[in-house]
């Protein structure tokens, strides 16, 4: 068993501004057989007016558990079994229109798995030629009123959880680890699919058919999951994601590529021996009304870039920052914290401090026992209904930790 019963956290406690976090006040946490590097996802599954948190494991197995839940849990609402290890973060929506929730998730057994949000038993699974790693996306990609399951492995797939079967597919040379973002990426007004792949190519397909609108060579694997955001205010999108792979050569840091045809807009290199796995998340982070980029690196960086591709904040941690941060303003006082996990296994929340070009460490967290890394990446929701957020992030020791945003 991955069961802790002793915690302890390293405090970097705020000795001046206005934010109300002292340091991390850890509500409750869930163990699993195996790694948690997925990410948890929430929603009232059961209809009972309270939220439920949903995680996935490298045990192989998807759980239920109370978001509203105080210390050390137990025993899950519900534990589904897959035949292998789940890198898959799972996602929660009703793909099938019945008016209750599912789970979605895929699984190294090459399933894609629907399941029961009330009960956690199958409904319905989708088998590829792969493993499936990436996690699902849900969306109404043709515009037919009813959610899509769009997911990748050996493919990419647009699947109809209703009729049991694929929408559209399209072939990858290779499989993929990047999670699909959807958005009207080349503004005609209709939604398109944005993933990269292991081929080293980030496809742009159009939603109602999966057929490609277009293609950018990014020189290395795209683990990282693309985000899609107007990051310098003309008016169209841009695609922003990490690109490398450490026994390759080629580029290795973020680019930011023109929604409507896959240009390139910037790039910003972290050297030949680097990689950025982390996918980006972007917000005003700094409240000057302008959107900025945060991402992870395996140069042991957070960097946040303004919409332009220029370095405004870093953060340097003691280890790869391969955990996607989340954004949010987790203590109710108008200012957005970013929250990340590093492998020098440390959970950070930061925030920034102008002009300083550092991020100001709030707090960190880290597990009592030695060498359990934070690959998983944060998930930001209010859990216990009480109108206030919470922090989840899960860690390589098999725990799955709820912490009171507030602190």
């Amino acid at each position: 068993m991955f069961r802790r019963d002793a915690l302890h956290t390293g405090l970097v406690p705020p000795k001046e501004g206005r934010g109300r976090i002292t340091g991390p006040r850890l509500k409750w946490r869930f163990g699993t057989r195996g790694a948690v590097e997925p990410s948890a996802a929430v929603g009232d599954l059961d209809s009972d007016g309270r939220t439920e948190v949903v995680i996935s494991s490298f045990d192989g197995a998807v759980y239920a558990v109370p978001g509203g839940a105080q210390g050390v849990i137990r025993q899950p609402k519900w534990r589904f079994q897959s035949g292998a290890l789940i890198w898959s973060s799972p996602a929660v929506g009703d793909v099938d229109g019945d008016g209750r929730l599912e789970v979605v998730v895929g699984s190294d057994d090459k399933n894609v798995y629907v399941l029961d949000g009330r009960t956690g038993q199958l409904k319905w699974a989708f088998e590829t030629l792969s493993r499936v790693r990436a996690s699902p996306t849900l969306a109404d990609v043709d515009g037919d009123g009813r959610l899509e399951i769009i997911i990748g492995s050996n493919g990419v797939w647009a699947l109809d959880a209703r009729a049991k079967r694929p929408k559209w597919a399209f072939p990858l040379m290779t499989t993929t680890f990047s999670s699909a973002a959807v958005g009207d990426v080349d503004g005609d007004g209709r939604l398109e699919v944005v993933v990269g792949s292991y081929d080293n190519i980030v496809y742009a397909l159009e939603g109602r058919t999966g057929a490609l609108k277009w293609q950018f060579p990014a020189g290395n694997p795209v683990e990282s999951s693309p985000a899609l955001a107007d990051l310098d205010g003309d008016g169209q999108l841009e695609v922003v994601f990490g690109v490398g792979f450490i026994r390759e050569g080629g580029p290795k840091g973020v680019y930011a590529l023109r929604g409507r045809d896959g240009a390139v807009k910037w790039f910003h290199s972290i050297g030949q021996n680097q990689r950025v796995i982390s996918s980006p998340a972007v917000g005003d982070v700094d409240g000057d009304g302008q959107l900025e980029v945060v991402i992870g690196s395996n140069a042991k960086t957070l960097f946040v870039f303004d919409g332009r591709g220029r370095v405004k904040y870093t953060h340097q941690a003691g280890a790869f920052i391969e955990s996607s941060p989340a954004l949010a303003d987790i203590d109710g006082d108008g200012r957005v914290e970013i929250t990340v996990g590093s492998h020098d296994f440390r959970f950070y929340v930061l925030r920034t401090e102008p002009p300083s070009s550092r991020l100001r460490v709030l707090w960190t967290f880290t597990p009592a026992q030695a060498a359990n890394i934070f690959f998983s990446s944060p998930t930001v929701a209010d859990l216990d209904d009480d109108g206030e957020l919470e922090l989840l992030i899960g860690n390589n020791n098999g725990e799955l930790y709820a912490f009171d945003g507030r602190g």
